[in-house]
């Protein structure tokens, strides 16, 4: 019991270490990624994406377009019926945080295991 409290902590120092370490560099990568995929969706190039731009580069199977058109109005946080960069950047980080907490939390389940 003692060695898988061990082997837990041990892990989560280590993630949380390598997180903090390398935080100010993952979010350059990250926003630079988010202003790349901004830019690719905003095919109008009016520095906003409409629903129709967000469908139609998000939307690959007509039967998900309830599901596309869900996503982009939580993401419109001022409600105006474009995302602004800020909004889609935001997004996209949140959507980064939400997948490394599911492996994290993975991982502790895993560890469990053992």
């Amino acid at each position: 019991m003692i060695i898988k409290t061990i082997k837990s902590g041990l892990v989560l120092l280590a993630i949380a270490s390598f997180s903090f370490a390398s935080a100010q560099d993952k979010v350059e990568v990250l926003n630079e990624k988010a202003i790349k995929s901004f830019k690719s969706i905003d095919t109008n190039f009016d520095a906003a994406i409409s629903l129709d731009e967000f469908k139609a580069k998000r939307m690959k199977d007509a039967s998900k377009e309830e599901q596309i058109e869900k996503r982009f109005l939580k993401i419109d946080t001022d409600k105006n019926g474009s995302l602004s960069l800020e909004e889609y950047t935001l997004a996209f980080e949140n959507r980064k945080k939400s997948m490394q907490k599911r492996i994290l939390k993975k991982t502790e389940e895993d560890i469990k295991k053992d």
